[in-house]
């Protein structure tokens, strides 16, 4: 398989089943105010297909890296998680319990595509370790702006049971097309004994490796911003006397800034500027300058500008998170690799959902002073990652690309 066409076949399965993670929420919440008529039970759901990742992801992650077949644990989640929407689809006909169980089975394999797939990114496209990872952050940010607006759209079109049942279709087609991908497991044994070995060592691996430390946490801070953007954008947009609904034109310029800057990195001549700078430097300018220009963003005395600037604030965050994504390759073991980018994906979705609770908890204050308040995260990342760093370690794994 050549490269390009490594890529291709890699963005056309990573992109539906990210897509599907994104865009469920909308789906779900739409179902159950048509089909039960309540928005409540709507966020339950939602709460109980988010929550078991948390804790499934170091299992999950164990399974990955241990599994004779990864691309066949893939395929494996991919039906977990159509025959659940699929379901769901169908609640109020179809008791409500039985639809917690499924969302929950769901919740638990989702670590396989959102953190598990992008362990895997070396040897599903081999060859340029940097322009790998770059597609890899592409497929994150494609599938972060196109989930949500095309679930939405096929709602409308098809009514929330038929949105479930195409976000099935779609999942379910993406995990077959992962098959395609020249990924085979690295060894290990999947019982419960070696994965409870290999779930200590890839935590101990985390906490005390200082450089892979750092680039979770400072990955895991930014999320911070992130989890307050939704909530802060509506009151941006009341802010500036305009309707609630405002606010999404807001978070869709920074989700179009991510995917701009996503396929500028993966242009091969960019690409290839970016593979010289140090992925920890790049990491750390990149977040601060996400975070400066949503400064910047929070100054702005009119609506359109501070679309604008919210717009370029999201280019230097996908370069951000292409660097990050090779930090973790580069600093972890193969053996529990996989662990690594499931748990550090984990810890990344906890701190989003902490500041969407801590943007509720202050909405009452100024809307430009807690735009200003999204900045502070990002900017943290520089220091964290900076402060006391090394060149990244080459002694882990003999067969870790140089990148």
């Amino acid at each position: 398989m050549t490269a390009r066409r490594a890529e291709a076949v890699y963005l056309a399965g990573a992109i539906p089943v990210r897509l599907v993670s994104n865009g469920a929420g909308v789906a779900l919440a739409l179902a159950a105010a048509s089909r039960l008529d309540s928005v409540a039970v709507g966020g339950v759901l939602i709460a109980v297909l988010n929550a078991p990742s948390i804790v499934a992801a170091p299992v999950i992650g164990a399974l990955t890296d241990a599994v004779a077949s990864p691309k066949r644990l893939m395929l494996a989640a991919a039906v977990v998680m159509s025959a659940a929407l699929a379901l769901t689809a169908f609640v109020g006909a179809v008791p409500l319990v039985a639809v917690v169980v499924a969302l929950l089975a769901a919740g638990c394999v989702a670590p396989v595509f959102i953190g598990g797939l992008s362990a895997w990114v070396d040897e599903a496209m081999p060859g340029d370790h940097a322009r790998g990872f770059a597609v890899d952050a592409l497929s994150y940010n494609l599938a972060g702006i196109a989930g949500p607006a095309l679930v939405a759209g096929m709602s409308t079109l098809l009514t929330p049971t038929g949105a479930l049942l195409a976000l099935a279709g779609v999942v379910l087609g993406g995990g077959v097309l992962l098959q395609m991908l020249p990924i085979r497991g690295r060894g290990g044994a999947a019982d419960p004994r070696s994965l409870a070995h290999g779930v200590a060592r890839a935590t101990r691996h985390l906490v005390t490796h200082g450089p892979l430390a750092r680039v979770v946490a400072a990955g895991a801070i930014v999320q911070l911003g992130g989890g307050m953007m939704p909530v802060v954008v509506v009151l941006v947009a009341v802010h500036h006397g305009l309707a609630q609904s405002a606010g999404g034109l807001l978070l869709t310029a920074f989700s179009i800034g991510g995917v701009t800057g996503a396929l500028l990195v993966s242009v091969p001549a960019v690409t290839a500027r970016v593979a010289v700078v140090p992925p920890r430097r790049m990491m750390a300018v990149s977040f601060a300058a996400t975070g400066a220009l949503t400064l910047l963003a929070a100054s702005s005395p009119s609506f359109v500008l501070t679309a604008v600037l919210l717009g370029l604030s999201g280019l230097p965050d996908a370069t951000g998170v292409g660097a990050m994504l090779r930090l973790r390759q580069e600093e972890s073991p193969a053996d529990v690799r996989a662990q690594v980018f499931v748990v550090a994906a984990g810890t990344r979705a906890v701190t989003a959902a902490i500041g969407a609770a801590l943007a509720g908890a202050l909405a009452g204050l100024d809307p430009a002073l807690l735009l200003a308040l999204i900045a502070v995260p990002w900017l943290s990342a520089a220091p964290i990652l900076l402060l006391g760093a090394r060149p990244p370690s080459r002694t882990l794994d003999a067969s870790t690309p140089a990148g």
